[in-house]
């Protein structure tokens, strides 16, 4: 790894986006595409095809052979109308997506994929995978760009203190290659505040407070462990696979 910066909201890829064929890019979408994705694909699900909107993923669906693929996704928070799966980890349960490959659509993870897709290398992150992502990160040779996903292309709480998460382990690993950023710092020092408690964060955030509202809390609960999962979701020729 060189040099690590964060990018606060999605909108900022688009300054970058001739910047970014030679970087590894992480995209976090804590509630909850990340942690949704991390959660399948270590359950065992094929992989996962990100979709713009309903409607596409259910033309992409006809193109696989009955029984292969389950529809995922969410609105609002809410699952799909038709769709067999939302976007809560709890409902991606080893005995319904085994062997299975979901075709995903959510109102910001999906989006901010679609932005970073012509990077050299995309890898998603949630506090789930952290670790795993960090040592991804630390085991690529070119600049990391970590990018929150937010909501509704506006800033996220919970984005920004896992990846001030992300960029502190990173720092920690590799003073020599860290330059400070405002960004890095400012991640940085909402990791700090929130550290001895993720699930408290998760709770203040302004998404967290709305799946709360919908009776999701359980999702909040499951998105704020820390280390779960030794996997890393990589995006690549349309497809999210697990490394």
């Amino acid at each position: 790894m060189n040099n690590v910066n964060v990018l606060l909201i999605p909108k900022e890829i688009v300054c970058k986006e001739k910047e970014l064929d030679d970087k590894l890019i992480v995209v976090i979408d804590v509630l909850r595409a990340s942690s949704t994705i991390v959660t399948a694909l270590a359950r065992g699900c094929n992989g996962f095809i990100p979709i713009f909107s309903p409607d596409e993923a259910r033309d992409k669906a006809k193109e696989f052979t009955k029984g292969e693929v389950l529809l995922g996704g969410e609105r609002k928070g809410r699952k799909i109308e038709g769709f067999i799966l939302g976007n809560s980890p709890w409902e991606y349960k080893k005995e319904i997506i085994k062997n299975k490959i979901i075709i995903f659509t959510t109102t910001n993870g999906v989006k901010t994929l679609e932005m970073a897709k012509n990077a050299s290398d995309i890898a998603i992150c949630s506090f789930l995978n952290l670790k795993a992502v960090c040592d991804y990160c630390l085991n690529f040779n070119g600049d990391v760009l970590v990018i929150c996903a937010g909501k509704e292309g506006k800033f996220s709480l919970e984005d920004a203190v896992c990846a001030g998460m992300l960029i502190d382990s990173l720092r920690k690993k590799l003073p020599e290659f860290y330059r400070e950023t405002d960004a890095n710092l400012t991640v940085q020092m909402l990791y700090t505040q929130y550290a001895d408690n993720i699930l408290r964060m998760l709770r203040k955030s302004q998404h967290g407070q709305y799946l709360e509202s919908i009776g999701l809390e359980k999702d909040l609960e499951f998105c704020s462990s820390v280390d779960i999962f030794d996997i890393v979701p990589i995006f690549k020729d349309g497809m999210i696979i697990s490394r």
